[in-house]
């Protein structure tokens, strides 16, 4: 389960954080509603967070696979 932190940070279940200017993540939000298919963006590791219906769905794992966001800390 992965966790949502602020409005641009996401941690994955192996523990790993991704951080993100706030305006990537809702350009990135806005691209995924406009194309109707899940969106990537990666932080220069092998993570990565799935946006899709305009809103943040998963964390890309490369060890744990895809990990479902779950909930805020």
């Amino acid at each position: 389960m992965a966790i949502f932190l602020i409005p641009s940070s996401y941690r994955c279940d192996c523990g790993h954080q991704l951080d993100f200017f706030e305006n990537t993540v809702r350009e990135m939000a806005e691209l995924s509603r406009k194309r109707r298919k899940p969106q990537t963006i990666g932080d220069g590791s092998k993570h990565g967070v799935e946006f899709k219906g305009g809103e943040a769905v998963a964390v890309i794992c490369p060890k744990l696979g895809r990990c479902e966001i779950m909930g805020w800390e």
